[in-house]
């Protein structure tokens, strides 16, 4: 196993959604180092329509487990800042005096 990657994302097409081909393998799962990663990943089979789960994968801590009901929550909490605009970064550490 592959002790860099923390986060799982696992799809399925819906039933209504799926072809007779395609039904040998209807869920699949992708291994991702990071949350943001995974949400990215996430965010774009979501909405394709696919049925989305997520999780940390065994031994990370703190365990988290998103199933497909609460999807859309988790994929709102994600703190990139939006493409062209950079972060903005604030010092408030005191600056030192002699």
């Amino acid at each position: 196993m592959d002790l860099t990657k923390a986060w799982y994302v696992s799809f399925e097409v819906p039933k209504r959604m799926r072809k007779t081909s395609t039904q040998r393998q209807p869920r699949q799962s992708e291994s991702f180092p990071t949350e943001l990663d995974a949400q990215r990943f996430a965010r774009q089979k979501f909405e394709q329509g696919y049925i989305v789960t997520a999780g940390t994968i065994n031994p990370c801590t703190p365990r988290r487990a998103i199933p497909s009901a609460v999807i859309h929550h988790w994929l709102a909490e994600t703190s990139e800042p939006p493409l062209g605009e950079p972060a903005l970064f604030e010092d408030t550490k005191e600056p030192d005096l002699p």
